[in-house]
């Protein structure tokens, strides 16, 4: 089949959408269909572009990818974050015309950005392509919650638009029940949406990979406990509190370790209170080679997965599947009755705090550093739920299977 993936966030990001969406049309490609890619420069997590061109063409490598000029704001918050999604949009247009000849069978569009949503439609409606948008953040419902947008007289007309987009599509799949429960709420029929879940690597991913050559390169002594934030540093993930709970902990323990790893809009306003504040046992890294994450997540003795109180029905972390293959114990922030808290409590697979609770967060990384029973049965479970539920291959076999060639959208 031939199939155009649309979205801003693709490889080479190591983390987040553009993860994922590389991952999946990798897959695609090896199983045989025919694949063309229209995206942006890679610029994230850093928020910093590392190539500036108009428009970029790669061709065979080993499909023919579009790169589009993008703004990227150095501080991404309202208006500013806004043109940076439209400016996509925009410059994606003339690329999306010049594939109309090309007459996919399919078009899959990224969800963020939603400003591309109209020109998916649009070329789908010329090409006769079937429509497919992959939703793995409800960004409009996010912004309000995160007061990134304010709601007021245009709240009405911009749900209202949503609505209208989102029914225009053939299909809509997104990464977990409660986000397709989500949409369901926004006038969409439960029958067109399908769950397709992020992914682990259970085949090189796993608990029993050697680290010491990595806690040696890091300079990180034997007895030290790592306590792993690892990830984009942006307003989501509510850092300032990990903060504090860190310079708590240096005063009572010198060999607990934070060690927060990523780039994000929010990292040098992070750098500079950790040095303000003389907090020692926090180390700050850049995001460490892809070949390296097997041992980086085994290497943990504590995982962090860390949510903003007001999103956790909307974004379900794409970060826990890699440190669930790996078989990571995680305390992880969510609200009582979320998604996330549900199935982590169904499972057994990590240690649930309230997102706001500093309190909460240090009695967890304590208690679960101390309590070797309780953190062994966490790892246990975690490797269990990734091995039954978290493979890549069947995962994306599922998705080429129901909805590419048989159509079965039920899920």
């Amino acid at each position: 089949m031939k199939i155009l993936i649309y979205g801003l966030h693709f490889k080479p990001d190591l983390i987040g959408i553009g993860k994922y969406t590389g991952e999946m049309t990798d897959w695609l490609f090896d199983h045989g269909h025919d694949i063309r890619v229209i995206t942006a420069p890679h610029y994230y997590p850093e928020w910093k572009l590392k190539q500036r061109f108009l428009w970029h063409k790669k061709e065979h490598n080993p499909y023919l990818t579009w790169r589009c000029p993008i703004y990227v704001p150095s501080q991404p918050k309202g208006i500013t974050r806004l043109l940076h999604l439209l400016s996509f949009a925009l410059s994606s247009i003339p690329i999306v015309i010049k594939n109309i000849s090309w007459k996919p069978d399919f078009i899959v569009s990224i969800e963020p950005p939603f400003f591309t949503t109209p020109f998916a439609i649009f070329f789908s409606k010329i090409t006769k392509a079937k429509s497919i948008l992959h939703v793995q953040d409800l960004e409009i419902d996010a912004a309000y919650s995160l007061n990134i947008l304010k709601k007021g007289f245009l709240y009405k007309i911009v749900k209202n638009i949503e609505r209208f987009i989102l029914n225009r599509f053939n299909t809509i799949s997104t990464i977990s029940p409660m986000m397709k429960k989500q949409i369901v709420q926004k006038g969409i029929h439960k029958d067109k949406i399908y769950v397709l879940p992020n992914w682990a690597d259970t085949e090189n991913i796993y608990p029993t990979i050697d680290n010491k050559y990595l806690r040696n390169r890091l300079s990180i002594k034997p007895k030290q406990k790592i306590i792993l934030y690892s990830g984009n540093i942006g307003e989501k993930q509510n850092l300032p509190n990990l903060i504090n709970v860190a310079e708590k902990i240096q005063a009572d323990n010198c060999n607990y370790i934070f060690l927060i790893i990523g780039d994000g809009a929010f990292k040098k306003r992070l750098v500079e209170d950790v040095k303000k504040r003389n907090i020692f046992n926090i180390v700050l890294l850049p995001l460490q080679p892809s070949r390296d994450l097997g041992a980086l997540l085994t290497m943990a003795d504590i995982h962090l997965v860390m949510q903003d109180k007001n999103i956790s029905d909307y974004v379900l972390p794409s970060k826990l599947t890699n440190i669930l293959s790996a078989g990571g114990v995680s305390i992880i922030s969510a609200k009582q009755g979320t998604q996330l808290s549900q199935l982590v409590k169904k499972h057994e697979i990590g240690y649930l705090v309230e997102p706001d609770s500093e309190s909460e967060l240090y009695a967890a990384i304590i208690y679960l550093l101390v309590n070797k029973s309780q953190h062994n049965a966490i790892s246990t479970n975690a490797r269990k739920y990734a091995e039954k539920y978290l493979s890549k291959e069947k995962i994306l076999s599922d998705f080429e299977n129901n909805v590419l060639i048989n159509g079965v959208i039920n899920k």
